[in-house]
């Protein structure tokens, strides 16, 4: 069966603050820079989801698109217009960077795919000059 991989792109808004365990506001603004203000911070993102799987020859699809959709809608409603530091349980604990909430995203994301569809790496652009490319736990 030929392999495609496909690609979901959705935005959202989030604030957040980085800091160190345990550092003054000082050592985090050294670190995070502006990302550390006490006042929090914040970005308009863009989460691209790219999954792989057959073709099926009947339906000539990876998967539905639209499931595809909705499974990436429902993740980014909890995290959409929020302070991350604050308002997302399963973020609870996590200094909220870039990459640290792609893993959080992939584990979210990758056992609700459909059997025979993997979740091949999600790139999340902070900004027009910055993104986070992340492959998964297992891969480089």
């Amino acid at each position: 069966m030929p392999i495609a991989r496909l690609e979901h792109q959705a935005e959202f808004c989030a604030a957040f603050k980085l800091g160190l365990p345990g550092a003054s506001a000082e050592e985090d603004r050294e670190v995070f820079g502006v990302c550390a203000s006490p006042n929090y911070h914040g970005h308009n993102y863009m989460l691209t989801t790219v999954v792989e799987g057959e073709v099926d020859s009947s339906t000539g699809m990876v998967m539905d698109l639209m499931a595809l959709d909705e499974e990436i809608g429902n993740l980014l409603m909890e995290v959409d217009h929020c302070n991350l530091n604050v308002d997302v349980p399963f973020l609870k604990g996590i200094n909220p960077t870039s990459e640290n909430l792609c893993i959080e995203f992939w584990t979210r994301i990758a056992p609700r795919l459909p059997e025979g569809v993997r979740l091949m790496e999600l790139r999340l652009r902070e900004s027009r000059d910055h993104a986070v490319i992340y492959r998964g736990p297992d891969r480089d």
